[in-house]
């Protein structure tokens, strides 16, 4: 945790304000709220304000201490959300799985070394307060089923936080449908649970829905669009995209060239790369940066390679997850949130890109799947356990490789490294 806290303060004391996925949209919007007190009305104005005004008010601290990048603070701002995240991680997998430590801390270890984490907490951008806010939400609904912890301050809570969610980015739907999901399901699966989620669900989903309301009015009077903010495409569905966009997986350039330079824009191939590497040149090419040189490109090269073994057993602990909850739902059924956020998140990720389409497939991004990284970490650290409980010859020197591939991807993930 202390070297996650580390990286993330240097990455964000070292990684220019400029530099992230829209970043000059990002800080004029919260430039206006701290000077003006003004939404934006372009650029970002379809993102909900709950991290602007925050960042604004971080703003506000570095100009009073005289900073001469006073947006950085907003920046150590976002790298304190990922350390807040990461311990929220570790409190939502002993919920899950009390009494099994390896699960606990292999989850984190992924979690601390997945470059898509550290890179977007890096940066002036609302990402990281939608993780934190979507891994408390899972948190809370997993102690209230496993606590059985139906009281109306606890429905107020998770009411309150999926709301707050809602105001800081379109994503946080993802997580709202999980949560709903995984309550509904609970009740089905036990009548013990029953009475309590039928009387308390109406309310909560009542009350988060409410508190957004007003921005979705909002969204709707001024852009025609209550959700996204942005017209949907009237282009044919078959149009949109080529059919290879769905299906591809991008070989064998996700491997040899993993850059938008030369891979084409596929969604599988975009969220693969851009969470283990750098599809975009955000974060170790494109000006000012380094320019994609082919020493540049054997590192993107290496980043395909290791993040392989890391993603496939996360794969497995996730499709294990999934064979359990289908089995033995009734028996944890808080484990739910675990299999559905990964689901929930790639449709929702699909949906958007489907209904946006780009020329440069720039609506398709990992950042957008952000919220379901912890999800995912948790998925790797039960294939650990479970693999770890079976055979310790097996699994020891498979963990030793993967615990080798974690640390070249965080590594790449540490700013100085590639600046």
């Amino acid at each position: 945790m202390a070297v996650f806290a580390a990286i993330a303060a240097w990455n964000a004391f070292s990684y220019p304000p400029l530099g992230g996925f829209d970043a000059s949209e990002h800080i004029s919007y919260a430039r206006g709220l701290a000077e003006r007190g003004e939404f934006a009305a372009g650029g970002a104005s379809y993102t909900p304000p709950g991290f602007y005004v925050l960042a604004a008010g971080a703003i506000r601290l570095g100009d009073a201490l005289g900073l001469d990048e006073p947006e950085r603070v907003a920046q150590f701002m976002n790298a304190a959300l990922g350390v807040g995240t990461a311990l929220l991680l570790l409190v939502l997998t002993r919920l899950l799985f009390p009494g099994r430590p390896v699960v606990r801390w292999t989850a984190l270890a992924f979690f601390v070394c997945c470059p898509i984490v550290l890179r977007t907490v890096a940066m002036f951008h609302p990402q990281p307060l939608a993780l934190l806010l979507s891994t408390l939400a899972l948190t809370l609904t997993a102690r209230m089923i496993v606590q059985r912890r139906y009281g109306l301050w606890t429905w107020l809570s998770l009411a309150a936080t999926l709301g707050a969610l809602q105001l800081v980015r379109s994503v946080g739907l993802w997580t709202v449908a999980v949560v709903l999901l995984t309550l509904i399901a609970t009740a089905a699966a036990d009548p013990s649970h029953r009475r309590a989620i039928r009387n308390g669900l109406g309310i909560c989903a009542a009350a988060a829905f409410l508190l957004a309301l007003p921005w979705y009015i909002h969204l709707q009077l001024t852009t025609g669009s209550a959700v996204f903010g942005r017209s949907i495409t009237s282009t044919p569905l078959s149009e949109r995209w080529p059919a290879a966009f769905y299906v591809s997986p991008g070989l064998p350039a996700v491997i040899t060239e993993p850059h938008r330079g030369a891979l084409p824009g596929e969604f599988l191939p975009i969220l693969y790369t851009d969470t283990w590497g750098d599809y975009f040149g955000i974060w170790s090419w494109s000006p000012p940066r380094p320019e994609l040189t082919s020493r540049v490109n054997r590192r993107l090269v290496v980043e395909s390679v290791v993040g392989l073994p890391l993603t496939a057993f996360a794969l497995a602990g996730w499709f294990a997850l999934l064979g359990l909850a289908i089995a033995r739902l009734r028996d944890a059924p808080a484990r739910l949130v675990v299999v559905l956020m990964p689901l929930v998140s790639l449709a929702g990720a699909l949906y958007y890109a489907v209904q946006h389409p780009s020329t440069d497939a720039d609506t398709v991004k990992a950042m957008f799947l952000l919220t379901a990284v912890p999800t995912w970490a948790i998925s790797f650290g039960f294939a650990a356990d479970t693999l770890l409980a079976r055979s310790r010859r097996i699994a020891l020197p498979v963990l030793a490789v993967l615990a080798l591939c974690a640390l070249v991807a965080l590594q790449f993930a540490t700013y100085a490294s590639v600046s």
